[in-house]
């Protein structure tokens, strides 16, 4: 049962909702953002997989539910990075008055 909803996009969505509201409310100093990011993307590729667009013919990305997890823990550790990055150089930008 719990397979099945690894190919769910719902599942994805709202997982995906989920950790950016907490982490927009909680403040998780934005860790869980990029995680939630992530998941949304997932849920975009399984519902293309699904045959929202035929064009694509035959696209299966994900065979196996280990394929939908090794792909959401690649996804978020890029995304994590890239943010982490980004956060970074747009700091590195602005003077702070505190610093002596």
């Amino acid at each position: 049962m719990t397979a099945f909803l690894f190919f769910l996009p719902q599942t994805w969505v709202i997982l995906g909702i989920l950790l950016i509201i907490a982490d927009i409310f909680l403040g998780y100093d934005f860790f869980v953002l990029p995680i939630g990011v992530s998941a949304l993307i997932i849920s975009l590729i399984l519902y293309l997989q699904k045959g929202a667009f035929e064009e694509l013919g035959d696209f299966i990305l994900f065979k196996t539910w280990h394929d939908v997890a090794y792909w959401f823990s690649g996804l978020s550790l890029v995304s994590i990075i890239l943010m982490r990055l980004l956060f970074k150089l747009r700091k590195k930008d602005r003077v702070d008055i505190n610093e002596y």
